[in-house]
């Protein structure tokens, strides 16, 4: 007969404990944002969904896989836009891993149902786009952007996507270079806010969480202080 026990459940305490020895029956998440892209004011919107790291956000990429180099660990899952796949290869190459591209994982699409090779700024206009980030950082909402993606939607596929990764990776740890929107959607999911942006997250910041089936712990967040050894400032229009 086929045995079809489920997983034994972890108890809350070990899913909280940062000194646990052993990671049975649950998957610990290092949700690792990519480094600094290359942005400018009136970039065609088109090019800003998959923009490449930055001349910083290269060095930012190097030093997250160096303070990662003496983890254990087990997989390196990402994004498939360039700057998260950069990222991760950075990670992984200390690890002899191939970083694992996981669909689910791509960003927001802020100006998805806008014309395409308009710039922003060409589009909104400046006084119109600022004001727009202002409301954004103001109510934590991605929804204020009218050319958005379905926000509902990309909830739905950025957890189901992260979900998926920590089931099939019980008992390991697992980095997933990924962007800011979907580490914070996995964060509002998880600590049940009623906001999209629960934290402003740092470029190459680590977020640790564990997940045991439905039940996710987060043990840190915005862990940046690698960036320290290269980055001194930083851009108004990159945060």
């Amino acid at each position: 007969m086929t045995d079809t026990a489920k997983p034994r459940r972890v108890r809350l305490v070990d899913l909280e404990n940062p000194f646990i020895e052993s990671l049975e029956g649950m998957t610990e998440l290092l949700l690792v944002r990519h480094g600094e892209q290359h942005i400018w004011a009136n970039m065609p919107m088109g090019e800003v969904v998959d923009a490449p790291l930055s001349e910083l956000g290269r060095e930012q990429a190097r030093v997250v896989g160096e303070r990662l180099a003496t983890a254990a660990i087990d997989a390196v899952h990402c994004s498939p836009l360039s700057r998260a796949r950069v990222t991760a290869g950075e990670i992984a190459r200390h690890h002899g891993l191939e970083p694992v591209v996981h669909e689910g994982l791509r960003e927001i699409e802020q100006f998805q149902k806008a014309p395409q090779h308009l710039g922003v700024i060409d589009h909104y206009g400046t006084e119109r786009f600022v004001e727009l980030m202002r409301e954004q950082n103001r109510t934590g909402l991605d929804s204020i952007w009218p050319d958005a993606e379905d926000v509902a939607a990309f909830r739905r596929r950025v957890t189901g996507a992260i979900a998926e990764i920590a089931e099939a990776n019980r008992g390991r740890r697992v980095v997933v270079a990924c962007h800011a929107g979907v580490i914070n959607h996995f964060l509002s999911e998880t600590l049940s806010s009623s906001v999209d942006q629960v934290f402003p997250l740092h470029h190459t910041s680590i977020t640790t969480a564990r997940v045991d089936g439905d039940r996710r712990v987060v043990l840190s967040v915005n862990d940046f202080a690698h960036v320290h050894a290269v980055q001194t400032s930083r851009s108004d229009l990159n945060g």
